[in-house]
């Protein structure tokens, strides 16, 4: 019985996460914009991963962008990160008929390790030392929950999220160079609290058990 009602803790632990399965999302390398004005030899440009983390314990978001060259290497390069709360618009449907990247709030990552928020207050729009942080191919940026309020949705599990490098070189259209995913956005993955994880990894032990227990009978 013990056995039985672990298992089924576990399987409550699993539900929730599944519910938000996008842990990531893969983009495919050197899909550059037709209307990219840039040069393909952006390779620091180009997504090849993204993913967004959310810890509702700490209620702070993780975004995690991949890209196929050194974050960097164009100097005029940002990562904008677009994210839909619940009253997202298509932004971009008119001139590159992407009805489904949809958005109502916009975080700007930039190679020298800093972002900001626009349209935030001038003592929240800056991220903190630190929140950016670049390493070879990969930016990653840790954006407070309490900068991204709800416009609608009832869980921040529910917030839809776009990313899309530009080279601001270029004004407009013209300046992106990928969407990730292509024309719609993707949840977040929720990252357990550290009771449910503690009981989610003794749940599996006590089944990994008696297995082996079973096995040797």
């Amino acid at each position: 019985m013990r056995l039985l009602a672990t298992s089924a803790a576990v399987l409550a632990l699993l539900t929730p996460l599944a519910s938000h399965a996008l842990a990531s999302i893969d983009d495919a390398k050197g899909d550059f914009l037709g209307t990219f004005a840039g040069s393909s030899a952006s390779t620091d440009l180009d997504v090849l991963a993204a993913s967004v983390f959310y810890n509702a314990g700490t209620d702070t978001f993780t975004l995690t962008a991949t890209m196929d060259g050194n974050v960097g290497t164009t100097k005029s390069g940002l990562y904008v990160w677009g994210v839909n709360r619940g009253q997202g618009a298509a932004g971009f449907e008119k001139s590159l008929g992407l009805a489904g990247v949809r958005f109502d709030q916009v975080i700007l990552l930039r190679p020298n390790g800093t972002g900001s928020l626009p349209g935030l207050p001038a003592d929240k729009a800056t991220l903190p030392v630190g929140a950016v942080v670049v390493s070879g191919k990969t930016i990653t940026a840790t954006v407070s929950g309490s900068l991204l309020p709800s416009t609608g949705f009832a869980n921040k599990l529910d917030y839809t999220w776009n990313l899309w490098p530009r080279d601001t070189a270029f004004a407009g259209v013209a300046a992106i160079s990928d969407f990730a995913p292509n024309n719609t956005n993707f949840t977040a993955t929720p990252v357990p609290e550290p009771a449910s994880a503690a009981l989610l990894l003794g749940g599996l032990g006590l089944v990994a058990m008696y297995r082996r227990r079973q096995s040797n009978s």
